[in-house]
C-alpha cells in the first residue's frame, strides 16, 4: 500500500504547476500613471498607433507621473522610485539620448509628441531592464510638476 501512496505522491509532485512563480514575475508592471494626473493629448494620440518593433511588437503606453524635480528630469535611482521598481537602488536603468536610441528615425513621432506635450522641454529615454530578454524604453520629459511620455516593451531573444 505504501508503494501506491509513494507513487501517487511522486505523480502529484511531478504534475505541480512549476510556472506559477514565473507567471507571477511576468505580471509585475511598473507604474505609468498617477491618479489624477492627466495625459497630454499629443501623447495619448501618438500612443493609439505607435508600436515598438522587436521580437514581440508592443504598443507604446501613456506615461503621466507626479514629478516635482528641481533639476529637470530624474536620475536613474529617482526614476526607479517613480515607477515603483522593487529594488530602486539596484535597478538596471540607463539614460539615453533620444537620437541615439532612435538612430533610424522609427519613433520620431513619439519623441516629437513628448516634446510637444512638454512645451519643448528636454526629452530623454530611460532604458529599464526587466530581465535577460525584456527591456522597457520610457520616452519622457517634464512639465508642470509631471513626468510625461510614452513607454514600450522590447523583447530580444
Amino acid at each position: 500500500m505504501s508503494n501506491d501512496d509513494d507513487y501517487m505522491a511522486f505523480l502529484n509532485k511531478a504534475n505541480q504547476d512549476t510556472g506559477s512563480g514565473a507567471a507571477a514575475q511576468e505580471k509585475v508592471t511598473f507604474k505609468t500613471k498617477d491618479q489624477g494626473v492627466q495625459v497630454p493629448k499629443p501623447i495619448s494620440d501618438v500612443c493609439k498607433n505607435a508600436v515598438y518593433t522587436s521580437d514581440a511588437d508592443e504598443p507604446f503606453e501613456e506615461v503621466s507621473l507626479k514629478w516635482e524635480g528641481k533639476n529637470g528630469l530624474p536620475s536613474e535611482s529617482e526614476f526607479a522610485k517613480l515607477i515603483n521598481h522593487s529594488s530602486p537602488d539596484l535597478a538596471d536603468i540607463k539614460i539615453l539620448d533620444p537620437l541615439n536610441w532612435d538612430s533610424h528615425g522609427k519613433y520620431t513621432d513619439v519623441i516629437e509628441a513628448v516634446r510637444e506635450a512638454s512645451q519643448g522641454n528636454d526629452v530623454r529615454v530611460y532604458q529599464v531592464s526587466r530581465d535577460a530578454t525584456r527591456t522597457e524604453y520610457w520616452v519622457v520629459s517634464h512639465t508642470d510638476g509631471k513626468l510625461i511620455g510614452a513607454k514600450a516593451l522590447s523583447v530580444e531573444s
